[in-house]
């Protein structure tokens, strides 16, 4: 899948009065910064970035269209209010070619509906994998195939195989998701366990 593009352009302001008067003016403050290079503050549309993010999320790769300039870059930082959710500010890093780069790629289980049923669920606990490789290398999620798994068992980091140009930042024992009981079938099976006591002694007995 094509890095998607996003418009920016330099902006000659800093601090919170000017951030606050770009946000009302529908723009998100940001910088791009990289190994060796120097450092941009930038400015981008709100609504063209949310549409990035919710398409592709944080930690993808981009293109910075900046006064024709087509720059290469991660979305490294997403800063946003915690109460009301609005984007505040934006870091990005800028890629080359020929340097390795550490991301987090976002884990996607496969064929999780032929292990799954009504006694048996599969629990993902690594949601992110961080690995390190040249841009070109990056990929948009690490698939993960569960659909072997059989009751007990469970998947971990050594398991994998990006290929020799992905290093993956973890310990090879980590689990990254199991096959473990449904929760609900268990509560289920309690409640049946629990006795049922029945009196027939009247209040009036008392």
């Amino acid at each position: 899948m094509a890095a998607p593009k996003l418009n920016v352009e330099l902006r000659d302001g800093g601090g919170r009065r000017y951030s606050i008067k770009l946000r009302k003016n529908g723009f998100i403050p940001g910088v791009i910064y990289g190994h060796n290079k120097q450092t941009k503050s930038i400015k981008l549309k709100e609504i063209e970035l949310s549409k990035v993010l919710n398409k592709f999320g944080s930690g993808s790769t981009v293109n910075l269209n900046l006064n024709g300039e087509v720059i290469p870059a991660i979305i490294k930082e997403v800063q946003k209010d915690i109460i009301k959710d609005n984007l505040l500010h934006i870091d990005f890093q800028q890629l080359s070619e020929d340097e390795e780069i550490k991301v987090f790629v976002p884990v996607v289980l496969v064929g999780k509906g032929k292990v799954e049923n009504s006694t048996t669920i599969i629990q993902q606990q690594i949601m992110e994998l961080e690995i390190r490789c040249l841009p070109k290398y990056i990929p948009s999620s690490i698939e993960v195939d569960v659909s072997n798994l059989k009751f007990g068992d469970s998947i971990t980091v050594g398991d994998l195989n990006l290929g020799e140009n992905i290093e993956i930042l973890h310990d090879e024992d980590e689990v990254i998701a199991s096959l473990t009981a449904n929760s609900k079938y268990e509560e289920l099976e309690e409640d049946k366990d629990v006795p049922i006591y029945e009196s027939n002694k009247s209040i009036l007995d008392k």
